[in-house]
C-alpha cells in the first residue's frame, strides 16, 4: 500500500529549511564561540593512516552547543603511568554552517578545538552524523565527543598565543650553549634559527635545513638559546666541524659548544608532586627488608 500523498514527511524542503535554520538559530542562542583547529599531518603514512608529526596552523571561528552540561566526563585516574586527567565532552555543531565557516564536508577525528570557557583543548574523537535522525528525512547537524588533548610533539602556530604555548610548556626543547660570535644581530623570542656546518647546510631527518625556532633567550646578547627541533639534528661542534646557529636574516652567528635538551617545564608536574608525597610513606631504600636492592 503507498503511502499517503496528502502528507509528505521526508521530502518537504521548505520545512527541511526552516527546522535547520531553528536549529542554527537555538545554537547561535544556547552555544558558545569555539576555535576549530584542523590538523596538517607530516609526512603521513598512507597505509597505516598516520603521520609521526602533526601541525595545527589555522583555525576558524565557529558557535557550537556544549551537549554535556553538569561537568566534564571520563575523570581524573591513577595508572601505573601516574595521574592522568581524561575529562570528556560532547559538542554539536550546525552541518551547514560548519562547512560554511571551515570548507569542509565534516569534523575529522584528531582535529582540535579549544575551548575558552576554561582554556582548554580537546581533541575529536568520534564524530556522530545521524544525531539527531534525519529529522524530517534530512540530517542537520555533526555531534563531536572530544576527549582532553594530550600534547605528543605537535607544532603549534596557530597565532593564538593562549594555544601556542602549549607547545613551550609541554613541548620538548633543546638548549644550546653558544660560544663563539659572529655578525652583528641579536636573537630574540620568536626567531627561527638554522644549522650550518663549515659554511654548508647539514641535513636533518625532514629537509635539508636542519631549522628550529628560538623560545627564549637568557639575555640582549644571550649565551644560551631555547630551540624546539622536532625534525633536525643539533650537534657539538668539534676540531673538524664547525656547528653554527644563525638567524634567518643571517645577522647573528653563534657556535654551538653545548647541547642539554629536556621537555616542558610544567609536563609532569602532577606526577612528580604524587611520587614525592609517595615516598613519605613508602621505603625503597635498601635497608628496608622489602626495598629495592
Amino acid at each position: 500500500m503507498a503511502l499517503n500523498p496528502y502528507f509528505n514527511k521526508f521530502k518537504n524542503l521548505p520545512e527541511q529549511n526552516l527546522i535547520e535554520d531553528l536549529t542554527i538559530e537555538a545554537i547561535k542562542i544556547h552555544g558558545m564561540e569555539m576555535y576549530y583547529l584542523p590538523r596538517t599531518m607530516i609526512r603521513k603514512d598512507d597505509f597505516f593512516g598516520e603521520a609521526p608529526y602533526s601541525r595545527f596552523a589555522s583555525f576558524k571561528m565557529i558557535e557550537m552547543y556544549m551537549d554535556t552540561t553538569t561537568a566534564f566526563e571520563g575523570g581524573d585516574t591513577f595508572t601505573k603511568f601516574g595521574f592522568e586527567v581524561r575529562d570528556s565532552v560532547k559538542f554539536t555543531a550546525s552541518r551547514k554552517r560548519f562547512k560554511r565557516e571551515t570548507g569542509m564536508e565534516r569534523p575529522m577525528e584528531g582535529d582540535l578545538l579549544y575551548l575558552p570557557l576554561n582554556r582548554g583543548l580537546f581533541e575529536i574523537k568520534f564524530v556522530e552524523h545521524e544525531n539527531p535522525f534525519y529529522s524530517l528525512g534530512k540530517l542537520l547537524s555533526f555531534q563531536m565527543t572530544c576527549e582532553l588533548f594530550q600534547y605528543s610533539e605537535e607544532k603549534m602556530d596557530t597565532g593564538i598565543p593562549e594555544i601556542d604555548v602549549v607547545e613551550e610548556e609541554a613541548g620538548y626543547s633543546i638548549t644550546l650553549s653558544l660560544g663563539a660570535t659572529s655578525g652583528t644581530g641579536i636573537f630574540g623570542k620568536g626567531d627561527t634559527v638554522y644549522q650550518y656546518s663549515n659554511g654548508s647546510v647539514t641535513g636533518s631527518v625532514e629537509s635539508a635545513n636542519a631549522k628550529a625556532t628560538v623560545l627564549s633567550y637568557d639575555s640582549s646578547i644571550p649565551t644560551t638559546v631555547v630551540v624546539t627541533d622536532i625534525f633536525g639534528e643539533w650537534k657539538l661542534s668539534d676540531t673538524t666541524t664547525q656547528v653554527y646557529v644563525t638567524k634567518s636574516d643571517n645577522t647573528a652567528y653563534k657556535v654551538v659548544t653545548g647541547i642539554n635538551d629536556k621537555f616542558g617545564t610544567n609536563i609532569d608536574d602532577s606526577n612528580a608532586q604524587i611520587q614525592e608525597e609517595a615516598e613519605q610513606y613508602l621505603n625503597f631504600t635498601e635497608k628496608h627488608p622489602f626495598g629495592e636492592p
